[in-house]
């Protein structure tokens, strides 16, 4: 799930994984980042092959109004994002495909064909992002959470 998301932010010009959108960690550095984080959410469901995972998205900046737009930026990419098909293979812009978490080949046994997709059926905001903490070395971190309806893998 998160390799998939985070390949869509790219898509919408918010980072580059690895670079300034981590999974799963918030690094040290850099001090302008983007850290996504499953957690747990409703019970899988017992009629259809779907599930609903927690998103939390975290922001961090040296400045409070660098922080606000990004999280921002990242609320309007996903708030309501509905049927869509999601997958963990992004463009690199040579007319080749690469994995956009980088941690495991495209299709997990070696060979470079795309994963299938995941169906997402909504992304929607649990509520309004807002100040996490200021950390020890007084940048801001923003939080939001999103609950999400998609297709199991």
């Amino acid at each position: 799930m998160l390799t998939e998301i985070s390949t869509y932010l790219v898509t919408k010009n918010i980072g580059t994984v690895g670079v300034d959108i981590f999974l799963g960690l918030m690094p040290d550095k850099p001090d302008s980042c983007v850290a996504l984080f499953e957690y747990a959410g409703s019970p899988p469901d017992l009629h259809w092959n779907g599930e609903y995972p927690g998103l939390q998205v975290r922001v961090r900046n040296t400045g409070y109004a660098a922080a606000r737009s990004k999280i921002g930026e990242i609320m309007t990419a996903l708030h309501g994002l509905c049927e869509q098909t999601l997958s963990g293979v992004e463009e690199t812009g040579n007319g080749e495909e690469e994995n956009g978490g980088g941690e495991e080949p495209i299709n997990g046994d070696g060979d470079n064909e795309p994963l299938p997709g995941t169906r997402y059926l909504l992304i929607k905001a649990r509520g309004s992002p807002e100040v996490l903490r200021r950390d020890a070395s007084d940048r801001v971190e923003f939080v939001v959470n999103f609950e999400i309806i998609k297709e199991r893998d």
